[in-house]
């Protein structure tokens, strides 16, 4: 009687736990191809940033302005972003909204100070996404590479980051100017929802 007990209950866990790995399967989220990939027809203003090399470097020069931006074919719904970084430090993430031709900001990014060893955050992840766009923007605001001088007097085209007064405690007015450095990231992967079957 014990034996047959735990025959029945060895094979309700087994039925239990098939069961729940086909509802786990159903319950995740599928994603389609990356339809940021150049193979998609999908354009970016540096080819390094979509050609599906992780190892390639997209680069834009040292400026005031960085932007990195991708167009797709035709519009698409966008779930999921995944951006590969070379040396970002603070970005905005933005789409061309196709009903009003204004770009949106979905997420700002001040990366995380303590990631180790490394200068820059390997990977940034953007999920739960539900919009539709043409074009998708990464505006560079700093990179970890970019650097910070003293100046007494602003020259026309600096980027002011802060005015300060005093300098080591003393009477000291002067502006807080960043000096660009190139911006790079390595790779911009975009998903919608799979289509089902």
């Amino acid at each position: 009687m014990r034996r047959m007990t735990l025959i029945t209950c060895c094979l309700i866990a087994i039925c239990l736990h098939l069961n729940a790995c086909r509802v786990a399967q159903i319950l995740s989220t599928q994603y389609s191809a990356n339809i940021a990939s150049a193979a998609y027809g999908t354009e970016a203003n540096h080819p390094g940033m979509n050609d599906g090399n992780i190892e390639t470097l997209a680069t834009l020069p040292a400026q005031n302005d960085r932007n990195f931006i991708i167009r797709f074919a035709e519009v698409h719904p966008v779930r999921k972003i995944i951006i590969y970084n070379g040396n970002l430090f603070r970005f905005e993430m933005d789409y061309l909204n196709p009903e009003t031709g204004e770009w949106e900001t979905f997420d700002t990014i001040i990366q995380r100070r303590n990631i180790g060893d490394e200068l820059a955050q390997a990977q940034f992840t953007f999920d739960r996404l539900n919009f539709q766009t043409k074009m998708i923007r990464i505006a560079v605001t700093r990179t970890v590479d970019d650097v910070i001088v003293n100046k007494v007097i602003a020259e026309p085209g600096d980027k002011i980051v802060d005015r300060r007064t005093t300098l080591v405690g003393q009477y000291y007015p002067h502006y807080r100017v960043m000096q660009p450095a190139i911006a790079q990231i390595r790779e911009i992967e975009v998903y919608h929802l799979a289509e089902n079957k």
